[in-house]
């Protein structure tokens, strides 16, 4: 019997098109990010003192995966429909502001450097936490906005408890070099290749960040799911599920 394609009905998340093997590589390549990554912090926190400064992935890894990622899904961009094209160009826009946070981040650095009168003023601890908290925090809510409307109502919690977690997490980072953003600049300013020695607490307390990966993980596990069965197909002639 002769099949047909029907779109979701509306309100149900669905794809409402065939969406092939970028979109499932994007996917793929996120996941073994997180997989890597989790693995890696949990490690960190089950094992107290394996931990040293500039050791930990937590920059590497979901950078290097989340790059990698967004280009199979702009390679794949004429796979989508409407509703995933809308929520990928949302994603991009939140992961270049928290790039943007990055560039702050090095702006306040580098003119507290050039103009050494200026101190440490709170302001600019204010702004530079904030900068790299957003960085931080900023990744983990382009993952979610990727596939929320993938996946059901369980997947959806998982999203939002890993972003829960994952800003109280960034606030918690972005706090502790606000506070050492002295000792920042002081290094910066003696061209001093010295690892500070605030960066390993601060690299424990980022491990935890091993929960909101592992949900990230769960969540991404039903869209790659959802995206390789493909939209629900009825025999033809029938309407389509209500």
């Amino acid at each position: 019997m002769e099949t047909k394609a029907y779109p979701p009905p509306p309100g149900v998340p669905g794809l409402g098109g065939e969406l092939t093997a970028n979109l499932r590589a994007s996917l793929a390549i996120f996941s073994a990010g997180f997989a890597i990554e989790g693995a890696v912090e949990a490690y960190t926190v089950a094992t107290p003192g394996s931990a040293h400064p500039g050791t930990s992935l937590l920059f590497l890894v979901p950078a290097v995966c989340t790059l990698a990622g967004l280009l199979f899904v702009f390679v794949g961009r004429h796979e989508w429909n409407q509703v995933h094209r809308d929520r990928v160009r949302q994603a991009n826009a939140v992961f270049a502001l928290s790039l943007l946070g990055g560039v702050v981040a090095a702006a306040v650095v580098g003119i507290l450097v050039a103009e050494p009168d200026l101190g440490i003023p709170l302001g600019a601890e204010v702004v530079y936490g904030a900068a790299i908290g957003s960085l931080l925090f900023g990744t983990f809510v382009t993952y979610a906005f990727l596939v929320f409307h993938l996946v059901g109502s369980a997947s959806r919690a998982a999203l939002l408890a890993s972003l829960v977690w994952s800003f109280a997490i960034s606030a918690y980072v972005g706090v502790a070099f606000a506070t050492h953003l002295g000792t920042t600049v002081s290094l910066v300013a003696s061209r001093s290749l010295t690892l500070p020695s605030f960066l390993s607490p601060v690299d424990t307390l980022a491990s935890y960040l091993f929960v909101s990966y592992f949900l990230l993980l769960a969540a991404y596990g039903e869209a790659h799911l959802v995206v390789a069965r493909g939209p629900p197909r009825v025999a033809a002639g029938s309407p389509p599920a209500a």
